[in-house]
């Protein structure tokens, strides 16, 4: 081979100085015995990554880099962004509301955002089996797919309402734009400014519900029954009877259903039939159908904002939303908000973004990924707060109305009672409102479309032999399910059952598995392992390294405690405009909201039970990653690690000579650590590695022939 001999060695005696071999194990699973092998080889695909086609060819990858991105603009665009930042933005402060939003932004949700990109893209697996990196926290995983089943079945039902809408905005006049319904109410006021000064311009008297009186008679008879002109102060909005007396039906309270409105169970039914089909075939459908629906939204907002900004009062309503209040930035309860608002915005802690960065190429640089989400999920909540204040200056302006005595709704009623109104005061409002639901739906579409990808990719990825390939069957039943269980929202108590989920599921259970998430990495596995992997994957550590472990091991957890505290002192019970839910309602919320927590307790539990062997050995193999922790591929692997990998540990074979042991290694061992069984699992810090006169096991000194 070409070899010189070593000095202080001659002839057939001399023995080579053997090289430094690659490490058998990562150092946060440093093996004490040097002769521990695994038993078997863990099989990985070792495939060729060069080229367009997927990386991982059991699994699959994004079709391209486009459509993962889309994908995730598509996930993130969601409630969060179209009616909870812009209303907290008008009561929060203005534009000050910036200041807590950015920072909480900084320092909470884009740590466990770049976190979650990072686990899931290292080992290409869902939102539990990501948790190998620490088995006995595995609930975790389970907790955040458990909250994604609820946003899953009341998503939909949202989408169903804006499907309800868009077929109705066909007809020939909006049903939401007059009082004239057998829906509508005595106290129904269709106000308009300009339909107000016609009337009175030939001396006539408008009505409540919009009818203008001209004739003397007729006025005297309705002045003669005690009625009043109306006024914009007066009655209620045709837009709000329409929602609640004619689509939701609404009845008494959250207990009851009364009966299902069929017109809203067919809606729910066409939007599982979509989601559906676009994810027939996993990413490789929803991958593409995002092209479509996810850049629609962006257009219809910035053209319908556009369109605002040329009515009159809009510019107005604009600079006053957006006047700042300084003085509220001294109230911690807007920070908590805020908080939960950047975690509810980014759909973080959800599983969503774990799922979506799995199907990555590994060497995909997700630390410029999450500057780039965040700046266009921030862009997005800023356009669409700025064309609601534009739709509200709208607003004043017909009802003839001060700033100071509009009172901004949330929720489902800032959607579908006060946009359906504003539109409803349009030309041709019967296009916009088209334009707008439509919008609606695609928003609910694209979110639901990727929290059902997370739900089937979570279960396929913890039974892989018997669901992976079934995926489709899995798919059909969990849609199946959903549906089952979204009928009942479509009954008349729907909509409370919907406020009290999404108050008691999109909120602060986020802030709970962001901390245990946050605890669990830097804590159990290691901060240091984690940058690590990140460096391992990118090819270089987060810039400023000590900011990000100083971030996620300390500033990180303090300040989710801190959040939590604070919302949990300004807790206030749920309610749905003057309807207060019973007792047993706040219990069972406050259950939900607490289930990270129950689900990790009990899975940690029954995972220590069901492991074998003594009480020390449990916990070292529940604390530390299970044997195949790591990057999906063995061409991944074998960059760090090679000798885990039969091929790689031939090509060194083959490139090292390797001499047989010694008889002095056959001695004794004298050191305590020689001392410790075969198998133990050792946390180790940072920079740990296995000892450099690491020999592989005469089983694996092979050669290639």
């Amino acid at each position: 081979m070409g070899l010189e001999p070593a000095d202080g060695f001659d002839g057939e005696d001399q023995r080579l100085v053997k090289p430094v071999v690659p490490n058998m194990y990562p150092p946060y699973c440093n093996r004490v015995d040097e002769n521990y092998v695994l038993e078997g080889d863990i099989e990985y695909p070792f495939e060729d990554i060069s080229g367009p086609a997927d990386e991982n060819k059991i699994r699959g990858n994004w079709s391209s880099s486009v459509d993962y991105y889309l994908a995730v603009f598509s996930f993130t665009f969601g409630l969060g962004n179209l009616w909870r930042f812009p209303y907290q933005w008008s009561v929060n402060g203005g534009i000050a509301y910036l200041i807590p939003y950015c920072v909480m932004f900084l320092l909470t949700s884009l740590p466990i955002i770049f976190m979650e990109f990072a686990l899931g893209q290292f080992i290409s697996l869902g939102p539990i089996a990501v948790w190998k990196v620490a088995p006995l926290f595995k609930g975790i995983g389970i907790s955040m797919v458990f909250l994604s089943c609820i946003i899953a079945v009341y998503y939909n039902m949202i989408t169903s309402w804006a499907l309800h809408y868009l077929v109705n905005s066909v007809k020939a006049a909006l049903p939401w734009a007059t009082c004239n319904n057998h829906w509508n109410s005595e106290n129904c006021t269709a106000w308009n400014r300009g339909a107000v000064s016609a009337c009175m311009s030939i001396n006539g008297t408008m009505l409540v519900n919009g009818t203008c009186l001209v004739s003397p008679e007729l006025i005297s008879e309705y002045n003669a029954s005690g009625h009043a002109p109306v006024t914009h102060g007066s009655g209620i909005l045709p837009s709000a009877e329409y929602f609640h007396r004619e689509v939701l039906m609404l009845s008494s309270g959250i207990t009851d259903f009364q009966t299902v409105n069929w017109q809203l169970a067919i809606c729910l039914l066409v939007a599982w039939t979509a989601v559906f089909l676009a994810s027939f075939k996993g990413i490789k459908t929803s991958g593409k159908v995002v092209y479509v629906t996810a850049m629609l939204p962006y257009i219809i907002l910035f053209v319908m904002f556009i369109r605002f900004l040329t009515l009159p009062g809009s510019i107005d309503g604009l600079m006053h939303f957006f006047k700042p209040k300084w003085h509220l930035l001294l109230d911690l309860r807007i920070w908590g908000e805020a908080a939960v608002q950047v975690f509810y915005s980014l759909s973080s802690c959800t599983g969503g973004l774990t799922m979506l960065s799995s199907y990555n190429r590994f060497h995909n640089n997700i630390f410029r990924d999450i500057w780039i989400f965040g700046l266009i999920d921030l862009l997005t909540s800023f356009l669409m707060t700025s064309f609601l204040f534009a739709a509200v200056g709208f607003v004043c302006y017909e009802l003839n109305m001060d700033y100071d005595q509009f009172k901004l709704q949330d929720g489902v009623q800032l959607i579908f009672v006060f946009f359906s109104e504003a539109i409803s005061k349009l030309p041709v409002a019967q296009l916009w409102s088209a334009f707008f639901f439509g919008m609606i739906a695609l928003v609910m579409f694209n979110t639901e479309l990727f929290v059902i990808e997370t739900i089937v990719s979570s279960i396929c990825d913890e039974f892989p032999e018997r669901l992976r390939r079934n995926h489709r069957h899995l798919l059909t039943f969990v849609v199946f399910l959903f549906y089952i269980l979204g009928l009942p929202l479509c009954t008349a108590a729907g909509v409370y059952w919907i406020v009290f989920l999404e108050a008691f599921t999109a909120s602060w259970p986020l802030i709970i598995i962001a901390f245990l998430e946050c605890m669990v990495i830097c804590w159990v596995y290691g901060v240091d392992n984690f940058l690590d992997n990140v460096k391992w994957m990118t090819r270089f550590y987060p810039p400023v390294y000590l900011y990000w472990r100083v971030l996620w091991k300390y500033l990180c957890p303090i300040m989710f405690m801190a959040i939590l505290s604070f919302v949990w002192l300004e807790y206030k019970p749920v309610h749905y405009d003057s309807v207060s839910f019973p007792m047993w309602a706040h219990c069972v919320g406050w259950a939900i909201s607490l289930s990270p927590i129950i689900i990790t307790f009990f899975v940690a539990i029954i995972k220590f039970i069901m492991t074998p062997g003594s009480c020390a050995k449990r916990w070292r193999d529940l604390l530390c990653p299970d044997d195949d922790w790591g990057p999906a591929l063995a061409i991944h692997r074998a960059e760090m690690y090679p000798l885990q990998i039969p091929e790689a540990r031939k090509l060194l074979n083959a490139k090292y000579v390797f001499q047989p042991p010694s008889v002095a290694s056959s001695e004794k061992p004298t050191s305590t650590t020689d001392l410790e069984p075969k198998g133990v699992r050792q946390r180790a810090s940072r920079g740990t590695t296995t000892p450099k006169n690491y020999s592989l096991h005469p089983s694996e000194r092979e050669t290639i022939i």
